[in-house]
């Protein structure tokens, strides 16, 4: 797996890096950890001191890449993961995409509220675009608000599904990881609370539970292959927040869901379940894009070849 680590501060460094040593990787994880320089964000006094020049920045380049180098390196070698630091100067909301599709990532990882202003005071402007605007899945990583309780060491993962080949893609990835023996995988679907009424007095001949019902069945198959503990739940009602409500009732530790391939006029107005999960949820949450399915499969077969 491919991983791009967008960071911008040591402490989204560490948020992002404590995420990574919680969890199990595949084997030939490597990362890219990516920070982008902006010219407001250099210290007022470095410019006064240093000259209003390129050769300031191209000195903060090189500061921030040495600082990033020697916190991150070692750390995700322990944990088996080769890395690389890379700093460029832009905008980071347009080169965490680009570099992402330059270097075909797979996931992306980026801080909830690497900025806030006033665009987005909830998931914060950069991690927004990201997340909207990437080709490849988008990780919003969050640090835990409590501390997980002694009784349990492994995750909860809260997977919503409607049947979409997105949904079967987010199974698919919820399936790739690698849990503890007491994580646990609650799979949601979500119906329209007036046409699930209408439903259950007959007054109507949708079929909303029938299929929600069979879009967890698919889910639940595809994760039956792993040791995990499966639980799976239907609801009625608005479905950003019953995923929001349950996830955060459950304790979850990370909500993924899947989000349809857009282009066009169909990305800019789109602001789908998946943007608006990740802009409100309590923890992490893994964004998957449906198109990545035929490309982590050919890179699984790739992985295998290679190993052979």
């Amino acid at each position: 797996m491919r991983l791009l680590v967008a960071v911008d501060t040591i402490k989204t460094l560490d948020i992002i890096l404590n995420a990574i040593e919680a969890r199990s990787w595949p084997k030939g994880t490597e990362a890219h950890i990516l920070s982008v320089v902006e010219d407001e964000t250099i210290p007022a006094e470095r410019w006064r001191t240093e000259g209003y020049g390129l050769g300031t920045v191209r000195h903060e380049m090189r500061r921030r890449g040495e600082q990033l180098s020697a916190l991150t390196i070692e750390r995700l070698r322990a944990k088996g993961i080769q890395a690389q630091v890379t700093i460029m100067r832009g905008d980071p909301a347009f080169l965490i995409p680009f570099a992402a599709q330059n270097w075909s990532s797979d996931l992306i990882l980026i801080r909830a509220n690497n900025r806030i202003d006033f665009r987005n005071w909830l998931l914060g402007s950069v991690a927004k675009s990201v997340v909207e605007s990437a080709d490849c899945s988008v990780e919003v990583v969050r640090a835990p608000t409590a501390p997980q309780s002694s009784a349990r060491s492994g995750m909860r993962v809260l997977l919503a599904t409607d049947g979409s080949d997105a949904a079967l893609a987010a199974s698919q990835a919820v399936a790739e990881m690698e849990f503890s023996e007491d994580s646990e995988v609650k799979v949601l679907s979500v119906v329209n609370s007036i046409r699930y009424s209408l439903e259950e007095i007959g007054l109507s001949r949708g079929k909303d539970s029938e299929r929600a019902h069979q879009a967890i069945g698919r889910a639940v198959n595809v994760l039956r292959s792993g040791p995990v503990k499966i639980t799976a739940e239907v609801f009625a009602g608005s479905r950003v927040r019953q995923i929001l409500a349950r996830a955060k009732d459950w304790n979850a530790d990370l909500i993924v869901v899947g989000d349809e391939e857009r282009s066009g006029l169909k990305r800019i107005m789109s602001r789908g379940t998946a943007v608006a999960v990740a802009n409100r949820a309590h923890c992490s949450v893994r964004v998957v894009r449906g198109n990545n399915a035929s490309r982590d499969k050919q890179y699984r077969l790739d992985s295998l070849g290679n190993a052979a």
